[in-house]
């Protein structure tokens, strides 16, 4: 009777041990994952950054957005550029969204993070541009993006 009364203490004191370790685990996997979906986008973000600082002709096209030119401005070839640079901003910015969404990742983060945001939506030839590109987007996402400070 002893053995089994000690059995079961000592079964019990296992079980609260190994949830203990558990939870442990999990929470050192939660932080993981949120540290790296926070390092895919910051990596992400530094990708577009250094190619449109060091593209030979994208920070130019870039300005003449900025100057006001629009759509028919610009050649095809040069479409093509300014188009795929904010394709790949959006998308960028579309992961941050999945991850605050899925809760990897603090409100914080997107609130403090307007970087490449900027350039998208605050000009003629890339509020042009949009109509095409949120066609491929989530609504979920679309207002979101839209309702982005930088967007306004």
């Amino acid at each position: 009777m002893k053995t089994s009364r000690l059995a079961e203490i000592f079964g019990t004191i296992s079980v609260v041990l190994s949830l203990i370790f558990v939870g442990v685990e999990i929470n050192q996997n939660t932080n993981l994952t949120r540290n790296q979906a926070y390092l895919d986008f910051a990596e992400s973000l530094k990708d577009l950054t250094l190619q449109v600082a060091t593209d030979d002709v994208l920070p130019s096209l870039v300005a003449r957005t900025v100057e006001g030119e629009t759509v028919n401005d610009f050649s095809l070839e040069d479409q093509v550029r300014l188009n795929s640079m904010q394709t790949a901003t959006v998308r960028t910015w579309e992961g941050l969204f999945r991850s605050w969404q899925s809760g990897l990742l603090p409100e914080e983060t997107i609130r403090n993070t307007n970087i490449g945001g900027g350039l998208l939506l605050n000009n003629d030839y890339f509020r042009e541009f949009w109509v095409e590109v949120k066609t491929q987007l989530t609504p979920d996402f679309v207002q979101f993006f839209e309702q982005q400070p930088w967007n306004q």
